[in-house]
């Protein structure tokens, strides 16, 4: 129901752009994880083992260099050089540091970090999802040092996250004009509306699992 939920979170978010959010992302990396387990390898299946573990450590590697934000890294994006096209371009999705959203600075802690929720050539969608990021956790699509940020994170912001109606899908909400552009006006997805930064309190439980995961 959790995951249905969600996907459904995404339609409704993101029905105006073609995209693959972190949250997807880590769903799919688990599927993978789990599938894995399920298979008996012999020679008959060996080969899609093998196709199935080149996936996973190349969707490892993708989100963990590429979705990851933190003070650092926010840092580097500032000073990004644009129109970079070789294979030893830093700027490797041509991202412009003139996307850093005003809010992000003032909101990012000092300490902790998180995967940010969608990435596509030239675009970074700095939203904070929160299933997305715990699932990262959960699945060790994280590294254990990422996994350790994204908590702090949560801990930093647990007034803007959590607060009294736990739990935000996603922070901060989709407004003004960049509501009207991707939602397309959708009555149903005003902001912090249940699928634009709405609560979820099933998403709660899954704080305190996951901090029993790393502990």
């Amino acid at each position: 129901m959790l995951f249905s939920n969600y996907l459904i979170f995404h339609f409704h978010c993101y029905k105006s752009m073609t995209t693959i959010t972190d949250g997807l992302q880590a769903l799919f990396y688990s599927a993978l994880r789990c599938s894995r387990e399920m298979v008996i390898v012999n020679d008959t299946t060996k080969n899609l083992v093998a196709a199935v573990n080149n996936r996973l450590s190349a969707l490892c590697f993708h989100i963990r260099e590429y979705y990851w934000v933190d003070m650092k890294k926010i840092n580097e994006i500032y000073r990004y050089k644009t129109e970079e096209y070789s294979t030893d371009a830093i700027n490797k999705f041509n991202i412009y540091p003139e996307q850093i959203p005003s809010w992000l600075v003032d909101w990012f802690p000092e300490s902790g970090g998180y995967f940010i929720g969608n990435l596509q050539p030239a675009h970074m969608d700095f939203r904070f999802f929160t299933l997305g990021n715990l699932w990262a956790i959960v699945s060790s699509l994280g590294s254990p040092k990422q996994n350790d940020g994204i908590l702090n994170l949560i801990e930093e912001k647990w007034d803007d996250l959590v607060a009294n109606i736990p739990l935000k899908i996603c922070y901060p909400a989709l407004d003004n004009e960049e509501w009207r552009i991707i939602t397309g006006s959708d009555p149903k997805n005003t902001p912090w509306s249940y699928h634009n930064g709405g609560s979820w309190p099933t998403l709660l439980w899954q704080v305190f699992f996951r901090s029993g995961c790393i502990t």
